[in-house]
């Protein structure tokens, strides 16, 4: 008896609903000020009871962040939505920071005397 072959069981072809579901879940992953939160990024607490706390993302997969401490191995959980510049929120270090510390001129002005 000849086997039909049916596409029923095959794999989907068509790559336009991963497409969809990737662009999603990249949109999940955006801040409000649109920074796509990757592994290895460095967020800074703005709370400030947290005395600059900076955490280090490990993944992100829907619009949640996993987290651990800059320098230990507490970890935590953060929404992406929290991830913005408001009293209760993260920004993102910038990698100048993380080497010369935060600069309190620009490089264009003088420092008071």
């Amino acid at each position: 008896m000849p086997q039909s072959t049916l596409p029923s069981d095959a794999v989907p072809t068509d790559t336009s609903a991963q497409d969809d579901d990737a662009q999603a879940q990249q949109e999940k992953n955006t801040t409000r000020e649109g920074i796509l939160v990757r592994r290895g990024q460095i967020w800074e607490d703005l709370d400030t009871r947290q005395n600059q706390r900076r955490v280090v993302v490990e993944f992100v997969k829907s619009g949640r962040a996993r987290v651990r401490a800059h320098y230990g191995t507490r970890r935590s959980t953060i929404s992406v939505s929290r991830m913005h510049k408001h009293s209760a929120g993260f920004r993102l270090v910038e990698p100048c920071e993380l080497r010369y510390g935060v600069p309190t001129v620009s490089s264009d002005e003088t420092a008071p005397r």
